[in-house]
Parts: C-alpha cells; sequence; structure tokens
C-alpha cells in the first residue's frame, strides 16, 4: 500500500514538475467516442476519455463527513493539458436517495460516499468520473507544509482575517498550511463561493510554481523520494497499482504543458435561489453547464433531461 501511495504522490510530482506557465486556450467542440468497456486504462488516457475525480473533504479525521471541495480533472495527452473543473458546493443536483430529492451537490458525499457523489456528477453534469483522489483538511495542511515549507504569498482581505480570524494585516501574507486552508476555504464576501473557487485555483497554480522552481534544482531532485514519504499517508484513492504506473510513465513521456480551468456553474448557468431545506443555492441550468463543459472536456458524455423534468436520460456521444 506505501509503495502504490509513493508512486501516487510521483504522478502529482512529476505533473507539478511538468506544468508550465501559458495561456489558458479553449479547445474546440468535438466529440471523441467512449467504449470504456473494451478500452485498456492507458489506451482511454491516451484518448482523453479517462476523468478523475478530486475531492477535498470537510473533515480533520472523522468518518462522516461532506465534500468541501469538488473538482473534476482530464490529462488530455494530445494538446498536453491538464484540464480542471471545479464544481461549486452549492449547486442544486438532483441526488439518489435524498429525501428531498434535490440538494447541494456536496451532501452527496456525505450520504453515499465517493460513489454517489460520481452518479451524482455524471447523472446531473453528463461527467463520467473514472477515478477518485480523496485529500482531508489534515492531508491539505500537511502536503502543502511538506511542499511549500517557505509558504505561498497572497493577497489578504480585511474581511477574511476577521472572519477567519487570522492575525495579520491585510494585504499580501506569506501563509502557511493551517493559514492556508482558512484562505482557500473562506466564502463570506459578496464573491461568495465563486470566490473561494478562484482562491482554490490561485493557490493550486501557486504550489505548482513552487515546487516547479525547486525541483528543477540538482537538490531539489533529490528531494523527491522524502517529499513522497512524507506526503504519502495524506491521499487515498481507488486506482489500481499498475493504473498510477500507467500515469506515471505517460506523465514523464508526455508532460504536461498547460492548464485550462472552469468553473461549474459556469456564467449565466444558474440562478441564486433559496430553499427551505438546504438554504441558499445555486440552481444550475443544466443545458447550458452541460454544453461549455462538453467543449470544455472535448468528451464528456451528455445527459439530457426527461420529458417531466424529475430526471434525466443518459446518453453517449455517438
Amino acid at each position: 500500500m506505501k509503495f502504490m501511495r509513493m508512486c501516487l504522490l510521483s504522478l502529482i510530482v512529476c505533473l507539478l514538475v511538468s506544468c508550465q506557465s501559458k495561456p489558458s486556450v479553449q479547445p474546440e467542440n468535438q466529440t471523441i467516442p467512449l467504449n470504456e468497456q473494451k478500452m485498456s486504462f492507458k489506451n482511454k488516457l491516451l484518448k482523453n476519455s479517462l476523468f478523475f475525480l478530486v475531492i477535498g473533504v470537510d473533515s480533520r479525521g472523522e468518518k462522516k463527513s461532506r465534500s468541501d471541495s469538488i473538482a473534476v480533472v482530464q490529462y488530455n495527452v494530445e494538446d498536453r493539458t491538464l484540464k480542471v473543473a471545479s464544481i461549486l458546493r452549492d449547486s442544486f443536483v438532483k441526488i439518489d436517495g435524498y429525501k428531498y430529492r434535490y440538494g447541494k451537490i456536496n451532501v452527496a458525499y456525505s450520504l453515499g460516499g465517493e460513489k454517489l457523489l460520481k452518479e451524482t456528477i455524471y447523472k446531473n453534469l453528463g461527467i463520467p468520473i473514472d477515478h477518485t483522489v480523496i485529500i482531508d483538511f489534515k492531508g491539505f495542511i500537511g502536503i502543502v507544509d511538506t511542499l511549500v515549507p517557505e509558504g505561498i504569498k497572497v493577497n489578504v482581505s480585511q474581511t477574511l482575517i476577521d472572519d477567519m480570524n487570522l492575525k495579520m494585516k491585510p494585504g499580501e501574507n506569506n501563509l502557511h498550511g493551517e493559514q492556508l486552508l482558512k484562505y482557500v476555504r473562506f466564502r463570506h464576501d459578496h464573491n461568495n463561493d465563486f470566490g473561494r473557487v478562484q482562491r482554490q485555483q490561485e493557490v493550486l497554480l501557486k504550489v505548482v510554481s513552487a515546487v516547479k522552481e525547486k525541483l528543477n534544482t540538482f537538490g531539489g531532485i533529490a528531494r523527491v523520494p522524502l517529499l513522497l514519504d512524507e506526503t504519502t499517508h495524506y491521499v487515498s484513492t481507488d486506482l489500481k497499482l499498475e493504473e498510477i504506473l500507467s500515469l506515471v510513465s505517460i506523465a514523464f513521456s508526455q508532460p504536461i504543458e498547460k492548464i485550462d480551468r472552469l468553473s461549474i456553474p459556469v456564467d449565466a448557468g444558474f440562478t441564486n435561489e433559496t430553499v427551505e431545506h438546504s438554504g441558499a443555492v445555486l440552481k444550475l441550468d443544466f443545458s447550458k453547464n452541460r454544453e461549455s463543459i462538453k467543449q470544455f472536456f472535448k468528451a464528456p458524455a451528455p445527459v439530457l433531461k426527461s420529458k417531466n423534468n424529475d430526471g434525466h436520460k443518459k446518453l453517449r456521444n455517438k
């Protein structure tokens, strides 16, 4: 198990090192037939048809928790682009088995773990999740402090300082694990969850940049085994050993050159509403969001509403 985790972290470090800062380019809308039952893991990856769900769990070790951050990741090998679609946790979706039928998407993980969350994403947004990677609050703090012990510089507002009880002055500050976790979780300003997702993506890119700079030196490369050993226990995944090795192999041979990002719901793809059992929610225009996702990923399975609007029909691209 430890070796398997170390291979997974090898992949993560490899991805961080290979990422280059280039302008994001929106891909053309095209469909790629999915026949995942007959293709091997490596072939699916090479055909840009694998989707990874990265879940940040609202927990510090508790058995039951909600998903605090949700991101769907795809590595497009053809143009060497890592695509990251962040799903806002207040997105109002249909959840199978939920007593109210519809609720915030982060409720799905609490009710049925990663299995129900994957099903919920597929049935509402048409993204067929293949594998999951899970990290909790303690893991986030540990990984950040291990990979970037000197901290990450970010601009902190007075509102965030007051809300998160941070001991600092507003403006640019150097934050470490615990403080950085508060920074990426803050959502009590006029930007709400949208600002929160932007901060998460901001920190991701800054961590990528910091790690890449370190590992470009001989001393940095020499520290990789130690970094892996110190961070492996913070990550869990359903990937098999041979699948992780395939990922590592492809990441080394065809390194990532850019990162494209998308926030769901998209602009003009939702309305702010209040629901009695859920409070403030983002009611999605599913048609607009699915179309944006289709263009962003190139190969998701589109989902169509049923005639009574109470369910969804699954339809693969042909």
